[in-house]
């Protein structure tokens, strides 16, 4: 065809979903954000010295560092998926900035870690009470 500026065997460039697609990083990264939070001092709630042993301020004050961090991190998503995309088409770029956002908020509760329970003692973080001891205890 006269004055196209494809070349011929090249794939068609994929558009864009919308700009939808672009804005729903901070949306996806403050339900991953709670999400995890709220997973956390759940997990805790039994633990009288674990991550919400001052009444969650520490998790309240943390959650918009962990925000940022996921929004930035899905924002970058859309462009490469820009510039790679899945074969799965429309679909799959839909998809993957859920996917990633249940990634990141799974990493976050991980990073949290779970109560560490000792049978027949208190229920205590995972790292040890007293320096350069080991033990979580006296």
């Amino acid at each position: 065809m006269r004055g196209s500026t494809t070349t011929k065997g090249a794939p068609p460039p994929v558009s864009a979903p919308g700009c939808g697609w672009y804005g729903m990083a901070g949306a996806l990264a403050a339900l991953g954000t709670y999400g995890g939070t709220v997973w956390t001092v759940r997990s805790w709630a039994s633990c009288p010295l674990g991550n919400d042993a001052s009444g969650s301020i520490g998790l309240q004050v943390l959650m918009p560092l962990i925000w940022v961090c996921m929004t930035l991190l899905l924002s970058l998503l859309p462009f490469v998926l820009r510039r790679r995309p899945f074969r799965g088409g429309r679909a799959a770029m839909w998809l993957a900035p859920f996917v990633a956002s249940i990634a990141l908020t799974v990493l976050y509760r991980i990073g949290m870690e779970w109560p560490y329970d000792p049978p027949g003692g208190p229920c205590t973080d995972g790292y040890p009470l007293f320096p350069f001891t080991g033990k979580t205890g006296p």
